[in-house]
C-alpha cells in the first residue's frame, strides 16, 4: 500500500471550512526519529468570506513544528526531501472528494495549473440545519502529490 495513490474526504463545518492531518513513515524502521517522515496538514477555509472561493491546501506540518512531529523526540533536523519522501514522491492525491458545499462550483483549478475534472451531486450543505442527503462534489486526479504543498481553488 506505500505507493497506492490517496483519496482526501474533506466533510465542511457549518462555516464552509475543514481541518485534517496525515503522518506517514515507513512503517518498518525507526527513521521516523531522524526525520524520515510526512506530517502534513490539509486545510479548507474560504480565504475571504465576501468572496465565493473555497481553498483546499496540503502543507508541510514538520517544518512548522518540528518540536511536536514525533512521539517525545524533538528532531534537530529536518528536509522536506528526506528519503522516505522521496521514496513515495510519485504517490499522489487521486481524487478529492467535498461533503457539504452550499453550491455547485463554477470551476475547480490546482493552483498554478490545470482545470480539474470534476462532478457535484446537490444536496444539503455543511451550513444548513436541515436533514436530507448532504452535497458531494468529486474531484477526479488533481495531479498533486501526496508530499508536497499545494492548493485546489474552488469558484462558486
Amino acid at each position: 500500500m506505500k505507493n497506492d495513490p490517496f483519496t482526501l474526504r474533506v466533510a465542511l463545518d457549518g462555516q464552509e471550512s475543514a481541518r485534517g492531518e496525515l503522518y506517514l513513515d515507513d512503517g518498518e524502521s525507526f527513521s521516523y526519529r531522524d526525520g524520515d517522515i510526512i506530517w502534513r496538514e490539509f486545510l479548507a477555509h474560504k480565504p475571504d468570506k465576501n468572496k465565493k472561493v473555497l481553498r483546499i491546501s496540503s502543507r508541510d506540518l514538520v517544518e512548522r513544528h518540528p518540536g511536536e512531529a514525533v512521539d517525545a523526540v524533538a528532531l534537530t533536523r529536518y528536509d522536506s526531501r528526506n528519503t522516505f519522501v522521496k521514496s513515495v514522491d510519485d504517490v499522489r492525491v487521486e481524487r478529492v472528494v467535498v461533503v457539504g458545499l452550499s453550491s455547485k462550483p463554477k470551476s475547480v483549478k490546482v493552483e498554478g495549473g490545470k482545470d480539474v475534472e470534476w462532478h457535484f451531486a446537490p444536496g444539503v450543505s455543511g451550513s444548513e440545519k436541515k436533514d436530507g442527503v448532504a452535497s458531494v462534489l468529486t474531484m477526479k486526479d488533481p495531479n498533486v502529490a501526496i508530499s508536497r504543498d499545494w492548493d485546489i481553488v474552488i469558484q462558486m
